[in-house]
């Protein structure tokens, strides 16, 4: 049938029927860690057409430019324009679930961005006593939209770790791009968490959470400007 076909093709992942024994027995997971993926979901043709040519990657076209182009290039190529059809598709598709209300009504009026899907995801996946560790952007905390996202995160909050990229720890973004290590629990009724800002390496963390709070305050840099 379609269904199994379907299944089959994009192998949809259902958490209480793969792990039915940790929600009967525990209602969940105890601990959830992860790096989910730092991810817009939009239509990018340029990749899929640049498979034809290169130039619709290595070139930023104007709209009016990219229509005759992409109009010409599917012209040029029948198999292409079935990848094209099927591509934007399933791209569409997947806009649409993840910016759907009733999959995640935490997330109306945001744009949707895979790590924040995880976030209330985790939250549904552990129990009452549950932790979740997630690395991710810090956007939660500062997109206008994102008021009623926030009014669940600050509650569940427990630690909110602020690293700015200088030291490369991801090679691959900029050294100003801000992430955070962010650790959440069950909903408390007073919002109280520990924060640390404008990181650099995680070993700072520690460092600050057992020195004893005597002497003079240091600042960003040490003796040797590291």
């Amino acid at each position: 049938s379609l269904v199994d076909k379907l299944s089959q093709q994009y192998k949809y992942f259902h958490w209480e029927l793969e792990f039915t024994d940790i929600f009967d027995r525990n209602q969940g997971f105890d601990l959830v860690l992860g790096n989910p993926p730092w991810l817009k979901v939009q239509w990018q043709e340029g990749g899929i057409l640049g498979d034809h040519n290169p130039m619709f990657v290595l070139r930023k076209f104007s709209a009016s430019k990219m229509n005759i182009l992409r109009e010409k290039t599917l012209l040029e190529s029948k198999t292409l324009g079935k990848v094209y059809l099927k591509e934007f598709i399933e791209s569409s598709g997947t806009q649409n679930f993840l910016n759907s209300i009733q999959n995640y009504p935490l997330l109306e009026g945001q744009k949707a961005n895979l790590y924040k899907c995880f976030i209330p995801q985790a939250w549904m996946i552990t129990n009452l006593e549950g932790i979740t560790g997630y690395l991710h952007p810090d956007g939660i905390y500062d997109v206008p939209t994102g008021g009623d996202f926030r009014e669940k995160i600050y509650p569940r909050l427990r630690s909110h770790f602020q690293f700015v990229n200088v030291k490369l720890l991801f090679p691959e973004i900029m050294i100003w791009i801000t992430y955070s290590i962010n650790i959440y629990g069950k909903v408390r009724e007073k919002i109280k968490f520990k924060s640390i800002s404008n990181l650099y390496s995680p070993k700072t963390i520690d460092l600050s959470m057992e020195h004893s709070g005597i002497g003079i305050v240091g600042g960003m840099k040490d003796e040797n400007e590291n």
